[in-house]
């Protein structure tokens, strides 16, 4: 679905991706895990057009998207929950949803949507009517999540999405994304966490210092002695 080849990123004259290689492909759960500063949110901004870059490739489904603009890239199919939630304070819990949905036009499906990813966050559904800058950060996440799924993306970006929660509700958040996986949807999971990313995921690969470092099965690499001793603390 997804294949990245030579892709080098920057702020300026200042390069923070090195030649970053890698695929996924429909229907997986990938994970990118490394430290924090590692270019891991740079990364996903490419992908999503919020930053272009200096060279290489990003083709979706065969085609080249790399320098396209932010919102064709979510009209192609890619959404993103971003890290830090980025919500519109003012705004209820039900508008920002729905802004997941504004490039759409099938209006029976989005309602669909609506009623899937409410069954998803209860809370969110009490909430509705609230201004989204009053929720907890737990919640801001969950609507956060609610907004990216209501897109209806082929692939779902998620950035950090425990960073700053309490266990409890990194769990209960966890455990929805695992059920819209459920549904086939491709989702790449970019994590400080390696553990908690590793056990959703069916590959994962390791950034560190703009580079790619190590990629293979998920599972696997939490046997690596690498990831157990850099990341796990083992």
């Amino acid at each position: 679905m997804l294949k990245i080849e030579n892709l080098n990123v920057g702020y300026g004259e200042v390069q923070v991706l090195w030649d970053i290689n890698l695929e996924i492909n429909k229907s997986e759960v990938i994970a990118l895990v490394g430290s924090n500063g590692a270019g891991k949110s740079t990364l996903l901004y490419t992908i999503s057009g919020l930053l272009q870059p200096m060279s290489g490739s990003i083709k979706l489904d065969g085609r080249e998207i790399s320098g396209l603009p932010a919102d064709e890239i979510l009209h192609l199919g890619i959404g993103q929950v971003p890290q830090g939630r980025r919500l519109f304070a003012g705004m209820t819990v039900k508008e920002n949803i729905m802004m997941g949905a504004y490039l759409r036009k099938d209006t029976e499906r989005v309602k669909e949507d609506f009623e899937f990813v409410l069954s998803l966050f209860p809370q969110m559904g009490e909430r509705l009517n609230q201004v989204a800058g009053s929720l907890s950060g737990g919640e801001q996440q969950m609507c956060a999540v609610a907004r990216g799924l209501m897109a209806n993306p082929k692939l779902l970006l998620i950035d950090e999405l425990s960073l700053g929660l309490a266990p409890i509700i990194v769990e209960n958040i966890y455990e929805a994304v695992s059920q819209v996986i459920q549904r086939d949807m491709t989702v790449l999971i970019v994590e400080q966490d390696v553990l908690l990313a590793l056990e959703q995921a069916d590959r994962a690969y390791v950034l560190d210092v703009g580079h790619i470092t190590i990629s293979g099965d998920a599972k696997e690499l939490m046997d690596n002695p690498t990831i157990k001793e850099a990341y796990l603390g083992v």
